[in-house]
């Protein structure tokens, strides 16, 4: 291992370039054009190490790449990223990239194009020091921060054809491999009231924000944090002019739980309240689902922990398994049974905020990290 930290060692500032190009790149999930821009970087970059890449095309969101190597063995890894983030276009102009003490800042740094940065020279590291690998499929998705709806299928099928899976999301915590993950469910509410002045007596109206409210306030009440159960309400609209009784409101709710075995008990509990009114009057549109599974331990992810754990002491680093609450990827192939581990990008620090960081010094050791992963998975392949 000594030969690729040299390797990577002297890598470090072509690293940050690439981390550099592809954060001042605007690729929020509703920004085509950027996410298609850095799509297509990589898809070079990959294409330079050996991969058989393709560009799978959408028409309203983000493409998809596709990039598979042949190699030595039976067995295949697969490395599950995104290309999306959640910062909206114009953000990199405000907020570009820049380093600041050790630390490296801006739009999408950490979620995940850091992770993409780990991933791309940990497989240059071992391709360029002519290294043979076990066979690897890569899969860099353009909807992840929408739910993965147009990857979700690509992602399931790659994973399916492999023993092991890696994603590249960033760790949260100093040491940590993100073994469990809380299941996500989105869920959509609108509600149709009746207009009218609010002093207006001949015509009563229906207020729409005063139903969403009392619906907001049962809703919330739902969230057990000891069972593992989270219902929350933070994107809401509603009425039209400060004296007009509210004809419309609407809110999406965001729904997270521990275990798989919590989703239909909550899922009741939620239609029940948001599908019966409140108040007389009113109509109410709802939909929605449980876009993400609980990311939850197997028998085969274990197993791929202790390697993992393993391989991490052998190059002097100490790794405990941990549990995240937002949602990747990885929930989608940990509950096919496939050995998944997760937060192998950087540390990173503030998820989805202007301040969202990595530590620079993480980006380095993660690619050793998981340059030594693929080398002893090679081994068993």
């Amino acid at each position: 291992m000594e030969e690729i930290r040299r390797y990577l060692f002297k890598k470090q500032d072509e690293m940050l370039q690439l981390l550099e190009g592809l954060v001042n790149i605007d690729s929020g999930s509703y920004c085509k054009e950027g996410i298609d821009a850095c799509g297509q970087i990589l898809h070079e970059h990959l294409r330079g190490l050996g991969f058989e890449t393709e560009v799978i095309t959408e028409m309203d969101y983000g493409n998809h790449i596709k990039a598979k190597r042949t190699g030595k063995g039976t067995k295949r890894l697969f490395i599950s990223c995104h290309l999306d983030t959640v910062w909206p276009a114009g953000t990199v102009t405000k907020s570009p990239f820049r380093i600041d003490g050790g630390l490296a800042y801006g739009p999408g740094v950490g979620d995940m194009k850091g992770g993409i940065v780990v991933m791309i020279y940990a497989l240059k590291a071992l391709h360029d020091l002519g290294q043979e690998t076990l066979p690897i499929s890569v899969f860099l998705t353009g909807d992840e921060e929408l739910g993965s709806v147009r990857g979700r299928p690509y992602i399931e099928e790659e994973a399916r054809q492999s023993a092991w899976v890696l994603v590249m999301e960033s760790s949260h915590l100093p040491g940590v491999i993100v073994v469990k993950r809380w299941g996500v469910g989105a869920f959509y509410l609108t509600i149709h009231g009746k207009a009218a002045h609010v002093m207006d007596m001949n015509k009563v109206g229906v207020n729409a924000c005063r139903e969403l409210a009392l619906k907001i306030l049962a809703l919330e009440s739902l969230s057990d944090p000891l069972s593992g159960v989270k219902v929350s309400v933070n994107l809401v609209e509603g009425g039209v002019s400060r004296q007009t009784t509210a004809p419309r409101a609407r809110a999406d709710i965001d729904v997270r739980v521990r275990e798989a075995k919590q989703i239909e008990a909550i899922e009741k509990k939620i239609e029940q309240i948001a599908g019966v009114p409140f108040l007389p009057g009113i109509e109410i549109e709802f939909k929605g689902e449980f876009t993400r599974p609980p990311m939850e331990m197997n028998s085969s992810t274990e197993a791929f922990l202790r390697l993992a754990t393993e391989v991490g002491r052998e190059i002097g680093m100490d790794f405990q398994p941990g549990t995240k609450g937002g949602g990747s990827d990885g929930c989608f192939t940990a509950a096919l049974g496939v050995a998944t581990l997760d937060g192998m990008g950087p540390l990173c620090y503030d998820f989805c905020s202007d301040t969202e960081r990595i530590e620079m010094g993480s980006l380095l050791s993660k690619t050793l990290f998981m340059a030594a992963i693929i080398q002893h998975l090679s081994k068993e392949a």
